[in-house]
């Protein structure tokens, strides 16, 4: 008996840049929701980064799918962080 929900779809090999891209825009709305809280932008950086580091702890010794990406290291996401800043994003 077969069942289709049993077969694996091989993952995409730039799976890992799709998934880096999905976290930065998700930063990117989360800064301009702190912004519209009034935080300043260094708290608002501070939160962030504590935030993506938690996700990715413990760091995978092994490499792999758990690995903090490049793309969201602390000064990748300060740049994000000013970027929503710098637009000043206003209500809904």
């Amino acid at each position: 008996m077969s069942f289709e929900w049993l077969d694996c779809t091989p993952g995409r090999k730039n799976g890992s840049q799709l998934r880096a891209n999905v976290a930065a825009t998700e930063l990117a709305d989360r800064a301009g929701t702190l912004f519209r809280l009034g935080f300043s932008q260094s708290a608002a950086t501070a939160r962030l980064v504590a935030r993506i580091a938690w996700e990715f702890d413990p760091s995978s010794r092994h490499g792999g799918p758990h690995r903090r990406p490049a793309a969201l290291s602390d000064a990748a996401i300060a740049k994000i962080v000013a970027e929503a800043y710098a637009r000043k994003p206003h209500g809904w």
